[in-house]
């Protein structure tokens, strides 16, 4: 199963929505991977410094349950702002075999 997570903070002017965001990363799957089962992800109204949001620990318990194999976000700080939980995250898609893609 391949996940699509979106986040977004706050509402502005000049920031994507949570609906553009998950088309970015729909365009990021291979012509193979079309027609695999995806899951959404979606925390909107959630600051990226740090990891206490639904729908990113709905994702992970889904990870560490081996039912994801690729997540892909719109951009890089969508999954944190924070380096540490980051580069966390990573090793822990690393442990799960999670291939990571960022549409930008």
């Amino acid at each position: 199963m391949i996940a699509l997570y979106a986040r977004k903070s706050v509402e502005r002017e000049n920031s994507i929505s949570c609906d553009t965001q998950l088309e970015y990363c729909k365009s990021m799957l291979k012509p193979d991977e079309r027609t695999e089962k995806t899951i959404t992800f979606v925390d909107n109204g959630f600051s990226g410094g740090n990891l206490n949001r639904d729908g990113f620990q709905e994702m992970m318990k889904l990870v560490r349950k081996g039912k994801i194999r690729k997540v892909i976000v719109y951009k890089l700080d969508r999954i944190s702002r924070s380096l540490t939980d980051f580069m966390n995250i990573l090793n822990e898609f690393k442990t799960y075999q999670v291939e990571f893609v960022s549409s930008q």
